[in-house]
């Protein structure tokens, strides 16, 4: 009989004591706050590129070349604490867990090789590059019809579009009603707040209780396909597998639609709205865009680069390191710094300018590189892009309602707008 599996909420990983890491930087960093840690980074990467944030207990990489690097070298460095909470659960919040069956695999951004490679061959074949294209014109008629129910000329852009129109997205590439939006982007925020956040004992236990009507969820949707085969994500996922756990089981199944209804649409929701926050924080970038609309793909480029949705990422030295000359020992935890190496004037110029004509806008790092390249990235851009062109088309004076500030939720890992409140048709 099969152990039971050790889910990612569950694990923990026992760092070696870091000598003498203290230092201005890493006693300064603020991994949680949006807004001071652009500059905090510059002067890292300045000064300290690779330091040791005391908050966190992890190693920050800073500059591209360096982060870089380690995501192309899996040899070295493991993806395995990727969505390890930096807060164990309490013991009634993992109880609730185990008693719910909740048993989510590591299949994805926290697998290592041999395992990711045989897993993420099945993923691969499963959604195409084809198939994502193919939903251009199903996300356009979303969007329109998304644009025509605002509910009035003041309205928060990330309730009334970019919140649920992701989702909807994934739902069409999963065939299930479009009517739970809601409901799984709800329980996708629970296992946003238990992995990359510091919930309290209380919001542990609810985000735990919410995580497991999430996981039945999707296991309630992969027996169906079981029975009742389609032509969707998680159809072709069990036509690959053919009856075989060694090429995938079927909790591994579970667990890619799991991963897909969690991560499929919450960056980029996020991602989606930092950049429309950025484009309307200038109000010469929308009327750009407005007036050259083939402008759009590169602002969402630079989007990605300048306010990306994922933050830092994780790996674990397999050995001992050196990174920038910082000699890091067997089993650290690094935290690489997509938002730093993606403002390293190494090799972005004026790195702090959004610029839409950028020539090597795409070069950012916030879908990752080698091995663990986020799957879904062409899907994000081409909902972004689609946003952002109706919005541009329709409205051309939209502004950001000054006295509303974006705020953002508390994580070190995503960047997470609570809203972003607009004028479309402002008062001259």
């Amino acid at each position: 009989m099969r152990d039971p599996i050790q889910t990612d909420l569950e694990k923990t990983f026992a760092a070696p004591a870091a000598a003498c890491p203290a230092s201005a930087i890493g006693e300064g960093y603020a991994p949680f706050d949006h807004y001071a840690m652009h500059a905090h980074l510059a002067r890292a990467r300045a000064e300290e590129p690779v330091f040791y944030a005391t908050d966190l207990g992890y190693w920050v990489v800073t500059r591209y070349d360096d982060v870089f690097a380690i995501l192309r070298d899996p040899d070295r460095f493991s993806a395995a604490n990727a969505n390890t909470p930096i807060v164990p659960l309490c013991d009634q919040a993992v109880a609730i867990l185990q008693a719910g069956n909740y048993q989510l695999e590591a299949v994805q951004v926290n697998c290592d090789p041999p395992r990711h490679t045989r897993i993420r061959a099945s993923a691969q074949q499963a959604m195409s590059l084809k198939a994502l294209l193919s939903l251009e014109d199903h996300i356009r008629e979303l969007v329109v019809a998304a644009i025509g129910d605002f509910s009035g000329n003041r309205i928060d852009l990330l309730q009334e579009l970019t919140y649920e129109l992701p989702a909807r997205t994934i739902f069409k590439l999963l065939d299930i009603s479009e009517s739970d939006a809601r409901k799984v982007k709800d329980w996708s925020t629970n296992r946003f707040l238990l992995g990359y956040s510091r919930p309290t004992p209380q919001l542990q236990v609810e985000s735990a209780e919410n995580l497991v009507k999430f996981w039945r969820y999707c296991t309630g949707l992969v027996a169906d396909r079981m029975e009742n085969p389609g032509t969707d994500f998680v159809s072709r996922l069990l036509d690959l597998r053919g009856g075989d756990d060694a090429v995938l089981t079927v909790n591994e199944v579970n667990s890619l639609a799991f991963g897909l209804m969690f991560a499929g649409h919450e960056t980029t929701t996020s991602q989606t709205t930092n950049t429309l926050n950025a484009l309307l924080e200038d109000p010469a970038l929308w009327r750009m865009l407005c007036a050259d609309p083939a402008l759009i793909p590169n602002a969402v480029e630079e989007g990605l680069r300048m306010y990306g949705a994922v933050v830092n990422w994780r790996r674990r030295a397999k050995e001992d390191v050196e990174i920038a000359g910082v000699k890091i020992p067997k089993d650290s935890n690094l935290l690489i710094s997509f938002t730093s190496a993606n403002r390293d004037a190494a090799v972005f110029p004026d790195p702090d300018r959004f610029d839409p004509h950028r020539a090597n806008a795409r070069k950012h790092l916030t879908f990752g590189n080698g091995i663990h390249h986020c799957l879904g990235a062409p899907l994000a851009r081409l909902e972004m892009r689609i946003m952002i062109e109706e919005l541009t088309r329709r409205f051309p004076r939209m502004a950001r309602v000054p006295d509303r500030p974006v705020k953002y939720k508390a994580s070190f890992a995503f960047r997470v707008p609570e809203s972003l409140w607009v004028d479309l048709e402002p008062a001259s």
